[in-house]
């Protein structure tokens, strides 16, 4: 669904207005009623060339977003499914590709990391995270998750690629051998036995 050939656009660089009319109509032709209803037919006040206020808002909204971002925006909004059109911020982070957070807990959890999810266990005071409650746990990766989503949001880029030492943060339980086994239960008997009660 890219709206036309990809260009660079700078930070706060306002979409073309050929951009916004594509996307505009890919809206309309997905979303029907639930999107005229609300934003309109085109980005346009009647009869004018002068941007509505909807279509400035997203216009404004859009600045630093390439074409293949936007056209990203748009697969998002098929493979979602929804019968509502995204809201402006929602639609930003659909072009930018930002997961959700139950997205990103996962990636965790299976300790895989994408670059969002790195850039979110970056951001995450991983020893209170391993040392919380679930719900403790919850919080902090929610704080962490924000930070990232919002840095990203602005149009900064995410975090360089993680260090080795990065990746053995998200250490996978190893289970003991039976050596080390044995070895423990006997350090503990040697106490036990030297215990003078």
């Amino acid at each position: 669904m890219a709206i036309s050939s990809a260009k660079a656009l700078g930070p706060g660089q306002e979409i073309p207005a050929l951009w916004l009319r594509r996307m505009w109509e890919r809206m309309v032709a997905m979303y029907g009623h639930a999107w005229t209803n609300v934003h309109g037919l085109t980005p346009h006040e009647t009869n004018s060339t002068i941007l509505s206020i909807s279509g400035d808002t997203w216009s404004r909204a859009l600045a630093g977003i390439t074409s293949q971002q936007i056209g990203a925006g748009l697969e998002a909004c098929v493979a979602e499914g929804g019968k509502f059109p995204p809201s402006v911020p929602r639609f930003r982070a659909m072009c930018l590709a930002i997961p959700k957070l139950a997205v990103v807990r996962a990636e965790l959890q299976r300790g895989q990391f994408s670059p969002f999810s790195r850039a979110v266990w970056q951001e995450l005071d991983t020893y209170r995270f391993k040392q919380a409650t679930a719900d403790q746990a919850d919080r902090l990766l929610r704080e962490a998750y924000d930070v990232i989503h919002d840095h990203f949001m602005r149009g900064e880029p995410l975090p360089d690629e993680p260090t080795a030492a990065l990746e053995a943060q998200a250490d996978k339980f190893t289970p003991a051998t039976p050596e080390q086994v044995e070895r423990h239960f006997a350090a503990i008997r040697t106490t036990l036995e030297n215990d003078p009660r």
